[in-house]
């Protein structure tokens, strides 16, 4: 390419890096998340605008391939959010299982995102909650145990903050009672599991598993999401969910299109789909995300060692605040720093979380707490106690977290949020 060609991505560049410069700092000493991209995806985004073909095309198919490479899966589907994966999983689930799912209750646990649950209402299933173990702040094996009836034929895994539940525990508990897994891995790419001695990525051992994009996770398409499956039968169904329920893009569109010769095979739907597609752009900055993956991910890992090291080595912390435990066999690429105030102090959670916002640290409640709190669960599910639920509880009254970044943070600011948590004026109750 000619070097006049090149001369607009010098251009471009720069122009990026002076308005970059030129932004407002943020008020926030310690923020939930940094700016994860750079000149390589804005040059990536800019070459497909500059092409004019701005709809899902050769990047998102691209995008596609290298992320099941990445994390090892046979088939990638990627949507326009996390959210729109975790719809396409539990639309996949209803359409294979058409003729037997009447009565299917699907285990969720208490600690999840609106939508990890939404989908399942939506599709016709009956959610049933589980509890969570307030330590790893996933789902309790016991609660699992406990849940069991003849109707539930499936669980939703919502793996928090890159953490997870012990996934040999899981996938013998999946295939004693013989469940379809789905894997909401939103939060987790980039966690390693062992399961029977063998080292994968949280999100590939389910018949589904489902991941997000958004700015603030491990890696973004600004928003984004990507559902991975195990037999080409899912993945034919997803790409055509995906799509209007269109035959367009099924490996065996020839064959199925023959079936229908009076119907333009352009436009030949069938099943009840929905648009849940991804541009062109963002399929073009997912690719240069993926590249930085593990770089992104080992930072988190050293960024929350350092962090922890700090807090628990901190006499004036002892006793006050605890640190989220990685799962047996679970490797986190840690999403967040999830605290608990212990017992004692957790009176004060919301003046400690208002304090660490004037002082310039941003914090959030762990996922959304306990979700049986939500007025959606109290007006449309069956009453439910959220008492009965005593692990999400501890997470809902005593938990928050706040940001571990994909950069390296300065020895400098973890002192100075160590010092900021020492300052507040942690009273017994």
């Amino acid at each position: 390419m000619s070097e006049e060609a090149e001369d607009w991505k010098i251009s471009f560049t720069a122009e990026w890096n002076k308005r970059k410069s030129s932004r407002l700092p943020s008020n926030a000493v310690f923020p939930l998340a940094e700016n994860p991209f750079g000149s390589a995806e804005i040059l990536a985004m800019a070459e497909v605008l500059l092409s004019g073909k701005l709809t899902m095309g050769e990047n998102v198919s691209e995008a596609e391939e290298l992320f099941a490479r990445t994390v090892s899966v046979p088939y990638a589907c990627m949507v326009n959010s996390g959210s729109s994966a975790n719809l396409l999983a539990l639309a996949c689930l209803k359409h294979r299982f058409m003729e037997a799912n009447q009565n299917w209750e699907i285990l969720i646990p208490a600690v999840c995102w609106s939508t990890s649950l939404f989908p399942i209402v939506q599709q016709g299933f009956t959610p049933r909650f589980v509890d969570v173990d307030p330590r790893t702040m996933n789902m309790s094996l016991q609660s699992l145990q406990n849940a069991m009836n003849p109707n539930v034929k499936a669980i939703m895994a919502v793996h928090v903050l890159g953490n997870s539940i012990c996934m040999q525990d899981l996938m013998n508990f999946v295939k004693q009672h013989d469940l379809v897994l789905i894997e909401d891995t939103c939060e987790s790419l980039g966690s390693y599991c062992c399961v029977d001695g063998e080292k994968c990525m949280l999100g590939t051992l389910g018949s589904f598993g489902t991941f997000s994009f958004y700015f603030s996770h491990h890696i973004t398409s600004g928003e984004g999401g990507m559902l991975v499956c195990q037999n080409e039968a899912d993945y034919n169904l997803a790409v055509c969910l995906r799509a209007h329920g269109w035959s367009r893009q099924l490996s065996n569109k020839e064959a199925i299109e023959k079936l229908y010769p009076d119907i333009d095979p352009r436009f030949l739907f069938l099943n009840a789909g929905y648009n849940l597609r991804p541009m062109e752009v963002q399929g073009a900055m997912l690719k240069v995300q993926l590249a930085r993956l593990s770089e992104f991910n080992e930072c988190r890992r050293n960024n929350f060692r350092r962090i922890s090291e700090a807090i628990n080595s901190s006499p004036g912390l002892r006793g006050k605040i605890q640190l989220m435990e990685a799962s047996d066999g679970t490797d986190p690429a840690w999403f967040g720093l999830a605290c608990l105030l212990c017992p004692t102090y957790t009176h004060q959670l919301k003046d400690f979380l208002a304090y660490l916002i004037e002082m310039g640290v941003e914090n959030r409640p762990i996922i959304s707490g306990n979700f049986l709190r939500q007025p959606f669960v109290k007006q449309n599910l069956s009453p439910l106690n959220p008492s009965d639920f005593p692990g999400a509880e501890v997470v809902h009254s005593a938990g928050f977290f706040i940001g571990i970044h994909q950069i390296p943070i300065p020895d400098e600011r973890i002192t100075e949020l160590i010092r900021t948590f020492q300052s507040f004026s942690f009273r017994e109750l």
